[in-house]
């Protein structure tokens, strides 16, 4: 047999799936393959004996989606819970920005948001997956209306300085045109079966037709597959009625779709497992969970939001003999348990008496920059101008995305993230001043919508670099399970009587399902050494 006649092992399989969808991609392949078991749905929010933690007191550091759904938990099971917030804002990286709202990065003047009344951005997270059961069924049990988020439409756009000099192309045809040109260069494969070992002449037969469908291919003279191009790229003139059938965009070559990069930037992200095509988001903003989650109530006729103290920041978590320390603005208290849902950089930063070990563990946890801008405009020009009714746009400009609203279509206005960025490209965006930031996002808003300038407010931008806030490391910690797993592991386990939970505390980093599941885990923790009279 010859090396071009090698059947493809499982292996090699699994790669090519990286390559072309990521790490979701891989995820359902091992998933098809019986490689790895689909993950339980989650078993539901956990319930406790509303006596067990009678006598018992624990301290909550952060009031984000961790914290407070910590606090709901261990209130719900009689313990008396006090939530210690550094910032004036409840919520963590929740942060839902209104008119006449402000924040203020370190060292900077604050932000106040300027739209028109009834208009937000979520400066924070923004979109919810089918999958992340833990946080819908919280969402189902506080009363949290959802709506539908789209994350990618075909009528998007993909916009490099490097093809189609430089204007911006619908993701329709970037898609639907490499599926042509892949499938037509499938169809040539003289012997199929060369690729598994196991075709018969059936599934021959069968494969090729697949192909034609998948591509949208044609039957050449010969009798072969060809592309010709498709109406699924779309039409230059669009097909009307009467005799007017359309003209089709032309096609594209392979080489071209290849030097462009779109299949770097975006073209598959919706293959990855948590951005499906269709997510959930709540109505009205993002921060509507976390105000289900602070009116939600407790025992003796209270809410959540009666635990929480706020501008108040820990400067010391130290464990005694028999419980913690924590010293914040208020004043130092001791309690039985702590869990801190602080970015481990920054409660390592604290004054403690933790090991070396779990000191360099804390240490060891990398933070991620993330910057986001949003625009109000003066008309909705995405729907009108160009078809786009939410999901994403991609460009390699440096404020790489731009988000199109998913609710209130037809009104007047609307609210545009027109960047959306991390790494060093949010930590280039964060050094800029405001006004800086937005000049250089309008030069990116232009490249994906030509006259994108005169349709925004520009003094009614808003910028927020995370990783430049107060009491936040970042927009997120990078993927700690895999990136320092030994570092990870000794943070799974309590340090004496503190046990963390955060987003960063799962395999599901810089999402609320993270948080979510993490705070369960560290309640069952404190539950457990109670129950066993720790």
């Amino acid at each position: 047999m010859t090396r071009d006649r090698q059947p493809v092992t499982r292996r090699g399989f699994l790669r090519g799936l990286a390559a072309l969808g990521g790490a979701g991609a891989v995820y359902h392949g091992l998933t098809t393959l019986g490689l790895l078991a689909i993950p339980p749905a989650y078993a539901g929010i956990p319930a406790y004996a509303p006596d067990i933690g009678k006598g018992r007191s624990v301290a909550i550091l952060g009031a984000g989606m961790a914290g407070l759904t910590a606090a709901l938990l261990l209130a719900r099971a009689g313990f008396t819970v006090k939530v210690i917030e550094a910032n004036r804002h409840i919520g963590g990286r929740s942060l839902t920005v209104r008119p006449g709202d402000e924040y203020a990065e370190v060292g900077r003047e604050a932000m106040v948001c300027r739209f028109d009344q009834g208009l937000y951005l979520n400066a924070g997270p923004g979109r919810i997956p089918h999958h992340h059961t833990a946080v819908l069924e919280y969402c189902r049990e506080l009363g949290v209306a959802m709506e539908p988020y789209i994350f990618a439409s075909r009528a998007n756009l993909m916009q490099s300085d490097k093809a189609f000099g430089g204007h911006p192309v619908q993701l329709r045809r970037i898609k639907h045109e490499l599926r042509g040109q892949l499938s037509e260069m499938l169809a040539k494969v003289p012997d199929p079966a060369a690729l598994d070992g196991s075709l018969t002449a059936d599934d021959r037969s069968a494969f090729l037709e697949m192909l034609r469908q998948f591509g949208d291919l044609q039957r050449g003279r010969n009798g072969a597959l060809v592309y010709n191009g498709s109406g699924r790229a779309g039409y230059t003139i669009a097909p009307g009625a009467g005799r007017n059938p359309g003209m089709l965009y032309p096609e594209i070559d392979l080489k071209t779709l290849l030097d462009s990069d779109f299949w770097k930037n975006g073209l598959f992200n919706d293959m990855v497992d948590f951005w499906q095509t269709s997510l959930l988001q709540p109505v009205g903003g993002m921060d509507m969970i976390v105000k289900g989650l602070l009116r939600a109530k407790i025992p003796g006729g209270r809410t959540v939001r009666d635990l929480v103290v706020t501008e108040s920041p820990v400067g010391e978590v130290t464990n005694t003999g028999s419980g913690v320390q924590v010293v914040h603005a208020k004043g130092p208290e001791t309690f039985d348990f702590c869990i801190s849902t602080m970015a481990p950089s920054l409660l390592a930063k604290t004054k403690n008496n933790f090991t070396p070990a779990y000191t360099d563990a804390l240490k060891r946890i990398q933070d991620a920059a993330a910057f986001k801008l949003g625009w109000q405009a003066s008309r909705r020009f995405w729907e009108e101008d160009d078809q786009i009714y939410g999901g994403i746009s991609w460009t390699d400009h440096p404020i790489t995305q731009m988000w199109y609203p998913s609710n209130e279509f037809f009104s007047k206005t609307g609210v545009l993230t027109g960047a959306y960025n991390n790494g060093a490209t949010a930590e280039m965006f964060g050094r800029l001043t405001h006004e800086q930031r937005v000049q250089l996002a309008l030069e990116g808003g232009e490249k994906l919508h030509p006259g994108f300038a005169s349709w925004v407010y520009r003094d009614r931008a808003l910028s927020i670099a995370w990783h430049n806030m107060p009491h936040f490391a970042g927009g997120w910690q990078n993927n700690p399970p895999e990136a320092d797993p030994e570092a990870y592991f000794r943070l799974t386990m309590p340090e004496g009587n503190l046990m963390l939970a955060g987003d960063f505390l799962s395999y599901w980093w810089g999402w609320k399902e993270g948080a979510i599941r993490s705070a369960d885990l560290a309640v069952e923790a404190v539950v457990s050494r109670v129950s066993q009279g720790g």
